[in-house]
């Protein structure tokens, strides 16, 4: 019994696991302006930038027209729904 007491008291007290405590991204981190993302601030997005953000990893080759494993602000731009500023 005091078992299952203990057990019923914490699960009042720690926190929901959601998707993203488990990693997963979620809508609202979906796109974020080019300078949150630019996290080193060289102007462009880098393959490991990319990964914060699952619709940027998912399409950068896509988006990525000039085939140098970076993304300019015009290519980050082609995402849709990407915004510029911050």
């Amino acid at each position: 019994m005091r078992v299952i007491v203990c057990a019923l008291l914490l699960t009042l007290v720690m926190p929901p696991v959601n998707a993203a405590s488990k990693g997963e991204r979620s809508a609202a981190e979906a796109i974020a302006p080019f300078g949150r993302i630019d996290s080193d601030h060289n102007g462009y997005v880098s393959r490991v930038e990319a990964r914060s953000i699952v619709v940027v990893e998912t399409h950068f080759d896509t988006a990525d027209k000039n085939d140098d494993s970076l993304l300019d602000r015009e290519e980050y731009r082609s995402l849709g729904g990407a915004r510029e500023t911050d």
